[in-house]
């Protein structure tokens, strides 16, 4: 009965005692003193690395360091490249056939429109002869 009485105190200094542990953790610490000429003596790498320039010849080496660097997601990239590159080669092939269905309708279209551009001057013509031979008639009658 004792330990009912006392466990929210203890629940309370549990999560003080683990809240300050965790900021401590979290603090940034000072690194250890290095001895003199520690630079001189090359004991750490350059941070800078010297990146060889790509060519041809070094393609598949980058693609294959960049599997072994990255793993599982480094071969994701890889196959999002290539199936990148296989649909936009296969949205250029079927962009090119529709871009010459669109152009084959269209010479189609031209020489319909043609067509009823002629039958609509020649309604045309009919109409105006129509309108004066009734002109005529009427200025003979009335």
């Amino acid at each position: 009965m004792k330990i009912k009485r006392y466990l929210p105190g203890i629940l309370i200094f549990l999560t003080i005692v683990l809240l300050v542990g965790v900021v401590f953790v979290s603090l940034p610490h000072k690194p250890k003193a290095e001895p003199p000429n520690f630079d001189q003596y090359n004991y750490r790498a350059s941070p800078h690395q010297v990146q060889e320039k790509s060519n041809v010849n070094t393609a598949l080496d980058d693609v294959i360091n960049l599997i072994l660097k990255q793993g599982f997601a480094g071969a994701i990239i890889v196959c999002l490249g290539f199936w990148t590159f296989r649909e936009s080669k296969l949205n250029r092939a079927t962009q090119k056939e529709n871009f010459d269905k669109f152009v084959d309708i269209s010479a189609e279209c031209s020489g319909h429109m043609a067509s009823v551009s002629a039958r609509l001057e020649n309604i045309e013509r009919e109409i105006e002869s129509s309108k004066q031979i009734q002109m005529l008639s009427s200025n003979r009658n009335g």
